[in-house]
């Protein structure tokens, strides 16, 4: 049992209100905690490269290729790495990589592009080879009879660590050669940089 308060009835009354607005809070954030919390917005789509037919693969990253790479390295720290152009994937798996030590992330993408590039006068673009992602949006074996399509923009997965160096490596390969095994079937760094529209090393894309 309960003592009254002292006081009188005026203490009483107060005591009242007291419970009264605890009751309320109480109530409110019941209230609040039942409702769902308010839905996040769609993912942007990450910006188109000064070439505007093609998005950039990683946003905020910084060239840094070099002469006789089979490609185009881009300097990041973990970003979010995405399709230039709509196509299917040919595999997103582990591997298809040399470098596979220490620190090093060792994931790959190979999209075939819906629309190959043209380049020069008798030659086509028509894969896009991804390495050294941390994470992949999917996991694809290169065997798997599903092949998944996806969107120019759409996000592939998460740059990593290649030789040591946190930084995405991306290749141009030609004419459906995708082994990378003739200077003749891919693009050099240079190559690259002058589909995505002309940048210079240093840049951001």
């Amino acid at each position: 049992m309960h003592a009254k308060p002292p006081g009188g009835s005026r203490v009483q009354s107060l005591v009242k209100i007291s419970r009264l607005l605890v009751t309320l809070l109480v109530l409110a954030a019941t209230i609040g905690a039942a409702e769902p919390p308010p839905s996040s917005p769609p993912p942007s789509s990450p910006p188109k490269l000064k070439n505007q037919s093609l998005f950039s693969p990683i946003p905020g990253g910084i060239l840094g290729g070099w002469n006789g790479d089979t490609g185009l390295d881009v300097s990041a720290s973990f970003r979010p790495v995405h399709a230039i152009a709509a196509g299917t994937l040919d595999y997103s798996e582990s591997g298809h990589t040399l470098w596979k030590r220490g620190k090093d992330t060792p994931n790959s993408v190979r999209l075939k592009l819906d629309a190959p590039i043209p380049w020069k006068k008798d030659h086509r673009i028509t894969h896009v080879y991804y390495t050294h992602l941390s994470a992949l949006e999917t996991v694809q074996r290169e065997g798997d009879t599903e092949k998944k399509h996806v969107e120019g923009g759409d996000k592939l997965g998460v740059s990593g660590i290649g030789n040591g160096v946190p930084h995405l490596h991306i290749g141009l390969l030609l004419d459906d050669n995708v082994e990378q095994d003739s200077w003749d079937t891919l693009l050099v760094e240079g190559d690259v940089r002058k589909v995505f529209g002309g940048y210079k090393n240093g840049e951001r894309i």
